[in-house]
């Protein structure tokens, strides 16, 4: 099971594909799209989504196939994913599946201090992840469900630089107009 067309759909090229429905509608079809790319045999499992009729001609003018019906059972064994079992009807075979994950943000102490959201319910920043709080910043997916690994470590870089530069800098620029001229330490 996969969650990522651009980070696991190389390695199962040219394979029988599956795209699962999730809660995320938009990103569900987007999905199936993307997972075209990597294989001329995809199929679109809506799942608990009602397809209208003009999302349902996009997917088939690609060559996706859709299946109707609502998941009951991913069949796998030792070797991994085997197919999917529907609520009607036999097992599809797939040699791979992709699921649309639900995006939460492990924001709990954000929130408790305070930290406004965005409209889409992240914590809202600037670009090196100052929060809405004072000397609180927040890198990384908490703040971009998009941001895989790659980009929450440059954006904990980056607030971390926007750290340095907030406490230390002040610090030190403070401790030399009160006539002190030793810099804080770095460790």
């Amino acid at each position: 099971m996969h969650f990522c067309p651009y980070c696991h759909g190389y390695e199962v090229r040219d394979s029988a594909l599956g795209v699962i429905g999730g809660e995320d509608r938009a990103f569900s079809l987007r999905q199936a799209q993307l997972i075209r790319q990597w294989s001329d045999d995809v199929v679109f499992f809506p799942h608990r989504i009602d397809l209208e009729a003009q999302e349902r001609e996009q997917l088939v003018a690609r060559g996706v196939r859709i299946v109707d019906g609502e998941v009951t059972r991913i069949v796998s064994d030792e070797t991994g994913v085997r197919g999917v079992e529907l609520a009607e009807g036999p097992m599809i075979r797939r040699a791979a599946l992709f699921v649309g994950p639900r995006f939460v943000p492990s924001d709990e102490l954000l929130t408790a201090l305070g930290c406004e959201l965005n409209d889409e319910g992240w914590v809202a920043t600037d670009r090196t992840g100052r929060t809405s709080i004072d000397g609180v910043w927040a890198p990384g997916n908490v703040v971009d469900h998009t941001a895989q690994l790659i980009n929450a470590a440059a954006a904990g870089s980056a607030a971390a630089i926007a750290l340095n530069n907030h406490y230390l800098v002040a610090a030190d620029v403070e401790k030399a107009l009160n006539g002190h001229t030793e810099p804080a330490p770095a460790n």
